[in-house]
């Protein structure tokens, strides 16, 4: 307000040319101060612009001098370090200080012996297939402790097939070696001896022993002139450091400050890899590439798996094609059963509604286990009626899968979505547009339930298979997709 009246006043005095020239006079010596003051402070000006847009990623900058108190962590130190020390204390439990004189001594791959327990000519999909590992060292003797790194599976090149195995280590020098076999074919088998115990012990140690293996180098902005500077993890030194911290996750990383530029000015680090080793001399010929990822012998060939069809139809003498079903394997003690759900269920086929009951009921009857797993499907017969007949069906399926996980967690539920149909059918009825407004009304509802999807309406258009009941190798992927959450 003050220099508006001073301008009019200049106006008022000085008329026309002369105002004119005091006026032009006046913004020049502002201008003057302005770009005076810029420049004099120009480097810290331009830092400070450029960590507002930058390094804005940081929770806060700090250097040495004046550290300030961390804002009221969520998580604190404290307990984080004893989770960290309890996770520690049971790793340096699996993997304990083994004796190291020289590679004689240690596990060798092909002196150790992989067998097959319980063979057979043919096996079926679905078998467990296990195999003993006998472990000796170099000069034959058996190892009498475990802690080896083994790599185990089976694959069958011509399908470009293969899974992994679990290995159980027994702590004497055997290890269970066991695998489910998912395919039909020649199936071949692999267990390689990637570190004997001795090795994995070297590597432990000399893992938690430095943080220098890798050399940071720090570049900071400085004018036309880049500066560079040590960074790291950790820096022992009692020079000033830019200290990076994130004090709410407790991360921290450093730099050796530059004289004369600031810690903001930090805007790019490289890496090398250091000339530094912890493991022992005559460690590394334990690392030597001939002796690492050998094959263990084995006392077998390829084996010879078949679909083998165990699983038996038990008939429960029900009426018509939509009675239960029920197939089973005494030997596997697996069950699978199919269940029709209750009203509304359209078919010109005569029905049975003497075992009928609606998906929440049978859910309630089930107590569920580990080894218990179920497939809900829900959607085409609703299609003719108001949608809120649907949704609240759905609501109950869902409080009763709730119910379920409350009084048994380890049941999986499996829901599998609905699929398209012939286009030309009854469309007020039947349209497929019905069916992807469920599939929405599904997918909000078990939004947050731990369940698993076998998505029929995707695949079904992927294939464009038009059919309320759709062709086998549809069924068959389906069927895969769900082995897939259950194995």
């Amino acid at each position: 307000m003050m220099e508006k009246t001073f301008i009019h006043r200049l106006f008022t005095l000085f008329p026309k040319a002369i105002a004119h020239k005091l006026l032009l006079m006046w913004m020049f010596i502002l201008a003057s101060w302005v770009i005076y003051f810029s420049l004099k402070d120009h480097t810290k000006f331009l830092f400070s612009l450029r960590n507002s847009i930058s390094l804005n990623h940081w929770n806060t900058f700090r250097n040495s001098t004046y550290p300030e108190a961390p804002p009221n962590p969520e998580i604190s130190p404290t307990e984080t370090e004893l989770r960290i020390e309890s996770i520690m204390e049971k790793l340096d439990q699996l993997i304990p200080p083994r004796p190291f004189t020289n590679v004689s001594s240690t596990t060798s791959a092909t002196h150790s012996r992989a067998t097959l327990l319980s063979p057979r000519d043919t096996y079926c999909r679905g078998d467990q297939l296990d195999v003993l590992l006998e472990m000796r060292d170099h000069l034959g003797r058996r190892k009498e402790y475990g802690g080896d790194f083994l790599r185990a599976r089976i694959f069958s090149p011509a399908l470009k097939a293969g899974a992994s195995g679990k290995v159980t280590d027994f702590n004497n020098g055997t290890y269970l070696v066991s695998f489910t076999l998912f395919w039909e074919g020649q199936v071949s088998l692999s267990v390689l001896l990637i570190h004997p115990s001795e090795g994995v012990s070297a590597l432990w140690r000399a893992r938690n022993q430095g943080y220098d293996r890798v050399n940071f180098t720090g570049q900071f902005a400085n004018g036309t002139s880049p500066v560079f500077s040590k960074c790291g993890l950790t820096l022992h030194t009692t020079a000033e450091l830019c200290k990076y911290l994130d004090y709410r996750d407790q991360e921290a990383f450093y730099c050796l400050k530059p004289p004369r530029v600031p810690c903001e000015a930090l805007t790019h680090v490289t890496t090398r890899n250091a000339d530094i080793s912890y493991i022992r001399q005559k460690e590394w010929a334990l690392f030597h590439r001939s002796n690492v990822g050998v094959e263990i012998m084995k006392n077998f060939a390829s084996i010879k798996v078949s679909a083998c069809g165990t699983l038996k139809y038990f008939d429960l003498h029900g009426v018509g094609p939509f009675k239960t079903h029920v197939l089973l394997d005494a030997e596997r003690h697996t069950l699978i059963q199919w269940k029709k759900h209750g009203h509304p269920f359209i078919t010109q086929s005569l029905f049975s509604v003497k075992d009928d009951n609606y998906i929440p009921r049978e859910i309630d009857r089930i107590a569920g286990d580990k080894d218990t797993a179920i497939v809900i499907t829900l959607g085409q017969h609703l299609r003719p009626f108001p949608i809120k007949i649907f949704i609240r069906r759905a609501i109950n399926v869902q409080k009763a899968i709730e119910r379920l996980f409350l009084r048994s967690p380890e049941t999986k539920v499996i829901l599998k979505t609905e699929n398209t149909r012939r286009l030309f059918d009854n469309a007020e009825m039947f349209s497929d547009f019905h069916g992807y407004i469920q599939n929405l009304i599904m997918r909000d509802i078990f939004m947050d339930l731990n369940v698993g999807i076998i998505d029929a309406w995707d695949m079904t258009i992927a294939d464009s298979t038009n059919n309320i009941h759709p062709p086998d190798y549809v069924i068959e992927n389906q069927i895969n997709m769900f082995l897939n959450y259950i194995c």
